[in-house]
């Protein structure tokens, strides 16, 4: 499509304005990338989908999910440029939790879109690519699951490397771990099982999905996050046959 006001069409008036900036001295080159950032952003943030994409939208929730309004969903993003070889971009991008009706979740889709041009994610990012004008986004929606405990399982000790051992974070709650609460950390032995306490979930609160959508907040046990039973559940999942992250 094209980018107003410039007679170029967005792809490359964007693949011009990096090759621009580029060629400025050092102390130019943050403030126009982050007018860039900034126009960007704003352009998406507020494109209309158009009617087909809605209707086609509604044919595939209904069919996947059931009928508008009767399952909440998270708005997810994943892009080209994540799980690179010393980077990860988990947490990046927005994630819009737990909404709700189909016009809501036109509007989350578009913010989603948008969010490789928030700050912290566009920094990131141009530190990792040579050719910045080359990130493409999806949009994912995942059914909401009010779960009471939730987290991240990394198949290596995260200090060592070493796949001989594994590391979980997890918290009360939903979105466990990925959401800048302090998590419960275990750092579990793949053979024997032996579990080491790396840091104690110290957050207050959890957050719980709302009955008419978005995320509330209550107060922790006070306890332990992880039974035994429930770290013996990790583990099996740690004997399936494909490495890295795994969200339970």
């Amino acid at each position: 499509k094209p980018m107003p006001g410039t007679g170029k069409s967005a792809y490359a008036w964007m693949r011009s304005e990096y090759h621009r900036i580029g060629r400025l001295p050092a102390k130019q080159r943050e403030g126009e990338a982050r007018k860039l950032r900034e126009r960007m952003r704003a352009w998406i943030a507020t494109t209309d989908p158009g009617a087909a994409f809605r209707a086609a939208l509604e044919r595939a929730m209904q069919a996947r999910f059931g009928a508008d309004g009767s399952v909440a969903v998270y708005v997810r993003s994943d892009t080209n440029v994540e799980d690179l070889p010393g980077f990860s971009g988990a947490g990046l991008n927005l994630t819009v939790p737990n909404v709700v009706g189909l016009d809501r979740v036109v509007e989350a889709i578009v913010q989603v879109w948008a969010s490789p041009f928030d700050e912290r994610a566009f920094a990131w990012r141009q530190m990792r690519m040579d050719a910045p004008e080359h990130v493409y986004v999806s949009v994912l929606l995942q059914r909401a699951v009010p779960v009471e405990k939730s987290g991240v399982m990394v198949t290596q000790d995260l200090a060592s490397g070493s796949t001989d051992a594994y590391t979980v974070a997890a918290n009360e709650g939903v979105g466990g771990a990925v959401s800048g609460q302090a998590a419960e950390e275990l750092l579990i032995d793949a053979d024997t099982g032996k579990v080491q306490l790396l840091a104690e979930a110290s957050a207050a609160i959890r957050r719980v999905l709302g009955d008419g959508g978005g995320l509330e907040t209550r107060p922790v046990s006070g306890q332990p996050v992880l039974a035994p039973e429930e770290i013996s559940q990790w583990r099996q999942v740690r004997r399936q046959p494909e490495p890295g992250r795994h969200h339970l």
